[in-house]
């Protein structure tokens, strides 16, 4: 099942999703998990923070977080912080296909 990112990853909100998302990722024992990042359009450090302290979490399992749709809030705030390689290893773009 995906995570479905809220529209705020802000300091406001992060101290309410923390518990939301460690539950989430208790269910996950494969290999990938995936978290959707369309709705998010507000974003801060902190929403960021906590992004990367989930796919961490996940990491120390075993499990990858993958990120699907990062919006471009997101990917600016990524940007800005110094994460761009981060979300691109998180949020891999799809290969073109060949014509």
């Amino acid at each position: 099942m995906d995570l479905l990112l809220p529209a705020e990853l802000s300091i406001y909100t992060a101290a309410e999703l923390h518990p939301q998302w460690l539950a989430w990722a208790a269910q996950h024992t494969g290999h990938e998990a995936t978290a959707d990042a369309t709705a998010v359009d507000q974003v801060d450090g902190a929403g960021v923070q906590l992004l990367v302290a989930l796919e961490r979490g996940l990491a120390a399992r075993g499990v990858a977080l993958r990120l699907r749709n990062p919006s471009r809030p997101l990917r600016e705030a990524c940007t800005a912080l110094g994460l761009a390689g981060w979300l691109a290893h998180a949020a891999p773009q799809p290969t073109p296909e060949a014509a």
